[in-house]
């Protein structure tokens, strides 16, 4: 026995295609909050067209007609005689193969044509196929900027990382309005280029780039077991500058005028080794073991990627005993301020990135072990070796590992000289 079934509940697959010959006409679904209407979709001589109805029978109906008179508009065509009726039986032949009508081979041809101002369309096309891989998700770059940013504030990291994640990599993603995929190396390197900053600036932007597209490659996004385009950049030559250290008596001034809680920011790098971005990125007081006196970068936060351990000094133990009760991020704000205030109150002139350059090298002329200095600093021993080696004598190494904490009044008090 045959039933009838509501419309609604029969299944529908769309979109549905009409076919006339060789014309080809499709209808949509078109979903709204409260409505459903339906989208009559073909290219004509002109362009493509949409038509929307309200009833999917009549949009059928309607398809229907638009597909016969399309395929009507072929046979006219078969009435040319000479020289034009063989031009148009090998064009239909060599299209045969897309199962598109004639003329909106001959539209799209023209679009491409307009759109590349008449260069070669076949060299496009390859061109296209050897660089965009489209069975890759076409993630934008600001989309793929938007969940970087997500994945690392939920990994924790420090706001100043993610403030780079907003300022470099929102840059360029304002510039690259595209599919990540289609970013080539050239693309990179003009932008950088063109940018008018330092070389160490656009080192620092070509290296957050490099762990940008990782992450991507990562999630599928880009090509699996290839270079990413940061990656095949290669590196900005950065012309080496001698490395400028404190002095004991300045580090000692810094240390008494610095607050409690920036007080460890400033003795772990000077006396650990501790890069400031390990720190910005959330370098936490369950990394350091205050029973064995030692310290754990994870390979999360460290520079080179691989997790490394770091012997404490006597010294640095003493600065920080008063903290072993601590936990969570040791000092992972913006410590521009803070070291504004130290500056001011030590009157010692700041250097960048003198307190860990004064580690290396009064840790190496107490140890003469380049490979050690190396781990703890997640160096290479060979430039352990040429930036630390025969920078300080042995008097002021010893001064500076008897740097201690004095009591609190009278840390004000040498701070101040």
């Amino acid at each position: 026995m045959r039933r009838n079934f509501p419309h609604s509940l029969i299944q529908t697959e769309f979109p549905i295609l009409v076919k006339k010959g060789h014309a080809t006409v499709k209808v949509y679904e078109v979903k709204n909050r409260k409505t459903t209407n339906y989208t009559v979709a073909y290219i004509s001589a002109t362009g493509r067209q949409r038509r929307t109805f309200a009833d999917l029978d009549l949009a059928k109906r309607e398809a229907g007609i638009i597909a016969q008179n399309l395929a009507d508009g072929d046979m006219e065509a078969l009435k040319l005689t000479g020289r034009e009726k063989q031009i148009y039986v090998e064009a239909e032949r060599a299209i045969a193969a897309t199962g598109l009508p004639l003329h909106s081979v001959a539209h799209e041809f023209a679009r491409a044509f307009d759109v590349l101002g008449g260069a070669n369309i076949v060299e496009a096309a390859r061109y296209f196929k050897k660089h965009v891989d489209a069975d890759l998700p076409q993630v934008t770059a600001r989309e793929a900027v938007d969940k970087f940013y997500a994945a690392k504030e939920a990994e924790g990291m420090s706001a100043m990382y993610l403030k780079d994640i907003r300022g470099m990599l929102g840059d360029f993603a304002e510039h690259f309005q595209c599919p990540l995929s289609s970013i080539q190396t050239d693309d990179l390197r003009q932008y950088l280029n063109a940018k008018r900053v330092s070389l160490v600036t656009k080192a620092n932007r070509r290296r957050m780039l490099v762990v940008l597209l990782n992450f991507a490659r990562d999630n599928g996004w880009l090509r699996p077991n290839e270079k990413t385009a940061a990656e095949a950049l290669g590196t900005y030559k950065v012309k080496p500058r001698e490395p400028e250290i404190h002095t004991p008596a300045e580090v000692r001034r810094l240390l008494n005028a610095a607050a409690p809680d920036f007080l460890p920011y400033l003795a772990l790098i000077s006396f650990g080794g501790v890069r400031r971005e390990e720190l910005h990125k959330g370098l936490s007081w369950a990394a350091i073991n205050f029973d064995r006196g030692t310290i754990t970068v994870p390979a999360a936060i460290a520079k080179t990627g691989r997790k490394r351990k770091i012997v404490m000094a006597e010294n640095l133990r003493e600065w920080l005993s008063p903290y072993r009760v601590k936990s969570g991020p040791i000092f992972n704000i913006d410590p521009r301020k803070r070291i504004a205030k130290v500056v001011k109150a030590s009157g010692v002139k700041w250097k960048r990135n003198a307190l860990r350059h004064s580690f290396g090298s009064y840790r190496m002329e107490q140890t003469k072990n380049e490979g050690q200095v190396a781990l703890e600093m997640g160096n290479s021993p060979k430039v352990v070796k040429d930036h630390y080696f025969e920078i300080v004598d042995e008097q002021a190494a010893r001064d500076y590992w008897n740097i201690k904490p004095l009591p609190r009044d009278d840390r004000k008090i040498v701070a101040m000289h």
